[in-house]
């Protein structure tokens, strides 16, 4: 059953009980009401024949007696007269019967079927009786005409009473039935628009379901529903951002299996050749020298690549703990780092002594890719400048260079793992496009962002902020 059905036979059946509750009780309090007050008018209506036939009884015993002796055939033939004008009176609305004490009956008007409710044994009650759908109301009372004692049952007819609590109830029915019918077709369209957003929701849940992940609800409401269209908005927002992230995650994955397996292919390739011609070949002590130094130049290339992925690996996700470094001490490490290398550019260090928050190693290595990639895209003589300015609570660190400088489309991509701008040169100078992978996943765990601003033939800026710490 769907659930626009569920709100209408809900409201219905609610509706139906209460409702039905409610006039049952208001049928049964008017029925009791009308029979009370018709009882009460009846037993009235009984005291006061009661009393005039008793009264004009006993007069008659009284004159009669004075002119002839007692004869009690002159009294109930003035009893039975007597009740012929009560019974005119009331248009037939009820019948009488007469008794004597033996339970003697000379004298009824009471249908034949309800002459077993004459009797003296009733004396001051009244009853209901039910018989063939109709409703009689039988009372007998005590007549006292002088000496003689008579008793007079009286059958008062009620069965318009009920036929009007059944009238009631039939209409309740009828109405009832139509009232049902136009709720039902409120109902139905009330809840076809409440229900019209949830549809919605549900259409664009199997659209999403199918593929479609760009498809939104467009629901504007301020109650439940607009909430609910609004979190399912930023969960398919969130979806979709993931969806994509993997999908970018799986062909980052592809392109770096791909380039992997080609930088690997590439030395092993030269290193199996040469050592091949070495193994095969009775060769000259040049050729010998030229086959050990490639041997030797692609196997270093190898050693450095295998290296730096155990590096990117050992980074990964973890979290480290970023304590106070002093930057003068980095600076410290990296002159004399490079003055090992007689590197044939000019590298100027700012003289700073601030403390920052990193890692010491870590922050080295960022440097070092950072200066080392400068130095593999710059010419001999120029300048590589390493800069440092405080900001408040921050500090820039940048590494600026004068070398050949990247395209737009190349610093977007500069931080992909085996991405070269200039293939040739990187591999000549022993690259493998993974420097500023290194420098990326680096700034990652310091949570800070890599910044690349360059130019093509004039030079690269690569800049990063940590935060400074206030040191005694």
């Amino acid at each position: 059953m769907k659930f626009a059905e569920k709100i209408i036979w809900s409201c219905l059946l609610t509706l139906a009980v209460l409702f039905s509750i409610g006039s049952a009780i208001m049928i049964y309090q008017n029925h009791h009401n009308l029979l009370q007050t018709t009882i009460d008018h009846d037993l009235t209506t009984q005291e006061i024949e009661l009393y005039s036939l008793e009264t004009r009884l006993y007069q008659d015993s009284i004159g009669y007696q004075r002119a002839f002796e007692k004869d009690e055939h002159y009294l109930m033939n003035k009893a039975i007269y007597y009740l012929g004008q009560f019974q005119y009176a009331s248009q037939n609305q009820k019948t009488f019967a007469l008794s004597l004490p033996n339970n003697e009956v000379f004298y009824s008007t009471i249908d034949e079927k309800y002459k077993e409710y004459i009797s003296i044994d009733y004396n001051q009650k009244y009853f209901i009786k039910h018989r063939d759908e109709k409703y009689f109301m039988f009372m007998t009372s005590q007549i006292n005409a002088g000496d003689t004692v008579y008793y007079l049952t009286s059958c008062y007819d009620l069965t318009s009473v009920y036929q009007e609590r059944d009238r009631q109830i039939m209409n309740f029915l009828v109405i009832s039935g139509i009232l049902f019918l136009v709720a039902y077709l409120i109902l139905r369209i009330i809840s076809s628009y409440l229900t019209k957003s949830i549809n919605k929701l549900n259409v664009v849940t199997q659209r999403i379901a199918s593929g479609d992940y760009s498809e939104r609800t467009q629901i504007q409401s301020e109650d439940e529903i607009g909430e609910l269209s609004k979190s399912f908005n930023e969960m398919a927002d969130m979806n979709e951002k993931t969806i994509h992230q993997l999908q970018e995650s799986v062909i980052q994955k592809e392109e770096f299996m791909s380039s992997f397996s080609h930088e690997v292919k590439t030395p092993m390739t030269a290193i199996l050749g040469f050592a091949d011609l070495l193994r095969t070949c009775d060769c000259d002590e040049q050729t010998r020298q030229k086959a050990a130094q490639y041997i030797y130049t692609e196997g270093k290339r190898l050693e450095n690549l295998s290296y730096t992925l155990m590096d990117l690996l050992a980074l990964g996700n973890n979290q480290i703990e970023l304590k106070s470094v002093s930057m003068k001490v980095i600076v410290k490490q990296l002159k004399d780092y490079y003055q090992g290398k007689h590197i044939q550019n000019i590298l100027e260090f700012d003289k700073v002594d601030i403390w920052v928050l990193s890692q010491a190693d870590l922050l080295f290595m960022l440097l070092r890719n950072l200066i080392d990639n400068s130095i593999k895209a710059s010419q001999e003589g120029q300048r590589i400048q390493i800069k440092t300015d405080v900001f408040h609570d921050k500090v820039k660190i940048s590494v600026i260079d004068e070398g050949i400088g990247m395209s737009e489309e190349d610093v977007k991509k500069a931080t992909e793992a085996f991405y070269m701008a200039d293939k040739s040169r990187a591999r000549s100078m022993g690259g493998a496009g993974l420097g500023l992978t290194f420098v990326k996943r680096i700034c990652d765990v310091h949570h800070t962002g890599l910044s690349i601003q360059s130019q093509l033939g004039v030079g690269t800026t690569v800049s990063f902020e940590l935060g400074v710490v206030t040191h005694e």
